[in-house]
């Protein structure tokens, strides 16, 4: 049942939100706040996680909160948060494969 319920997460940039849903729990997460962006193998605590993926994509945003997301296409999430946030700081744990 765990993985069929985060297959169904959502990401939504709208306007100048990050709109994450699950069928258990959404986020809305504003863009000018996102600090930074880091691509990584983590475990996580289920409260912040809203991947069902080893490696996913950690977003640091206001002064230290958190949330760990696995879009299909990272590259161009990534590049779409960045357009409208061009401070966002990308960066990616050595020897993984895109």
């Amino acid at each position: 049942m765990f993985r069929y319920l985060y297959r169904k997460t959502t990401y939504v940039i709208d306007d100048n939100v990050l709109r994450i849903s699950t069928p258990l729990k959404s986020l809305a997460i504003n863009i000018d706040s996102i600090k930074k962006i880091r691509r990584g193998k983590f475990w996580v605590e289920s409260r912040r996680n809203y991947s069902a993926a080893y490696i996913k994509l950690r977003i640091i945003y206001d002064r230290s909160s958190y949330v760990y997301v696995s879009p299909e296409d990272e590259e161009s999430f990534v590049n779409t948060l960045q357009a409208i946030n061009p401070n966002i700081e990308y960066s990616s744990e050595r020897g993984l494969k895109s």
